[in-house]
């Protein structure tokens, strides 16, 4: 399965590009907005002014629900620097679509287009089309995330520590909360820990996993028929059109435990204990044996940088994730698990980590095809 990795890709995004002010916004607005009524003009000046303020700082915004920040940490993170492409800076800018009434006194859906024009080819590009909610609170209007707006029409279904909240396009599979309970318990047991409190938005497939985040468009909509994410605040987002994800799940725990967690062990981990999509941790090692087998001259040290480097065989199994998935099954049986999550929760170059469980450039070839009966 092609996860999904919106969180860590908007990670990087930040790190690349760091904290700017959008100077150059050039803001355009629909003809389909009346801005002949007052309250609409006041929607159109705070969304003027957050777009030229949102790029300073993903933890805090004057123009945005400050709960917004406790709940979500980082609210509009699948939009900040948006507008910054490979081509440069404020390439994508910004075009207010609809501003549309909801059921609720006081609250719109503010439609945003991100387009960008490629002066060489002449093209018109379109990056996304993202949904944020308007609400006039003290006759002051403040924009909200678009998720939780969407949450409130969805099947609530409350199972100990998850809140579930299903799409109205499924019925809640009871089959698969108490599967999902179980392996909740089996995580505990492995961490030593009580549950921790989540969120699971159950989608039918990634597209409405999208929507419910706020998109109308997206490319990562149409990647792949199934993945998902962890997001900040304790969320799961499942586009498997399931009640169970453990291994999204996994990645909830390990990021209230092990705050300088590395995502090499942490990917690792999450395989091993509970596999990738549909398939468990074994039906992937035969797949990553018999990839092995076919391409012997394959060399494991040079794919363990890039963890979400699109290297796949038979379409569902990652060989970055194997690698990572059977470093954590031979440290944990040669080491134990406190050694693994010394090392999982490690600031350390990855290699420095790997050579204090035995694993060197030079042997790690050898050492995985053992692991996994090859030698």
């Amino acid at each position: 399965m092609k996860r999904i990795i919106l969180v860590l890709c908007f990670l990087a995004f930040l790190n690349n590009y760091g904290q700017t002010t959008n100077n150059d916004l050039h803001f355009s607005i629909s003809k389909t907005v009346n801005q002949e009524d007052e309250q609409i003009v006041e929607i159109i000046r705070t969304v003027r002014a957050f777009l030229e303020t949102k790029n300073n700082s993903y933890t805090s915004n004057e123009y945005w629900l400050k709960s917004d920040f406790e709940k979500h940490y980082y609210p509009f993170l699948d939009i900040f620097e948006i507008e910054t492409g490979r081509e440069g800076k404020n390439v994508y800018q910004p075009s207010l679509m609809e501003v549309i009434a909801t059921n609720k006194a006081d609250q719109w859906i503010v439609k945003l287009a991100f387009i960008g024009h490629n002066n060489e080819t002449q093209d018109n590009l379109i990056r996304s089309i993202y949904n944020i909610i308007a609400t006039k609170v003290n006759n002051k209007i403040v924009l909200s995330r678009y998720q939780d707006f969407v949450l409130e029409s969805w099947q609530h279904h409350q199972a100990q520590s998850i809140s579930y909240y299903i799409s109205p396009l499924k019925k809640i599979n009871e089959i698969e909360i108490t599967k999902q309970q179980k392996d909740i318990e089996m995580l505990c047991d492995f961490f030593n820990t009580k549950p921790i409190p989540l969120t699971y938005i159950s989608c039918i497939n990634p597209k409405e996993l999208f929507e419910v985040k706020g998109f109308d468009y997206n490319p990562m909509m149409y990647v792949s028929k199934v993945g998902g994410l962890a997001e900040f605040g304790n969320i799961i987002l499942s586009g498997n059109n399931s009640e169970i994800y453990t291994h999204e799940i996994i990645h909830i725990y390990t990021m209230n435990l092990f705050p300088n967690k590395n995502p090499f062990f942490d990917e690792g981990l999450a395989t091993f204990l509970s596999g990738s999509g549909i398939f468990d941790y074994s039906w992937h090692k035969n797949k990553f044996k018999r990839f092995l087998q076919e391409n012997p001259s394959f060399k494991i040290e040079e794919h363990t940088d890039d963890l979400y480097e699109r290297l796949y065989f038979e379409e569902e199994t990652s060989i970055p994730y194997l690698i990572a998935a059977v470093v954590c099954e031979r440290t944990i049986r040669l080491y134990g698990k406190e050694k693994y999550f010394e090392i999982l929760n490690s600031k350390d170059d990855l290699w420095i980590s790997l050579n204090k469980v035995g694993l060197t450039k030079e042997n790690i070839n050898l050492e995985i095809k053992k692991e996994i009966g090859l030698d």
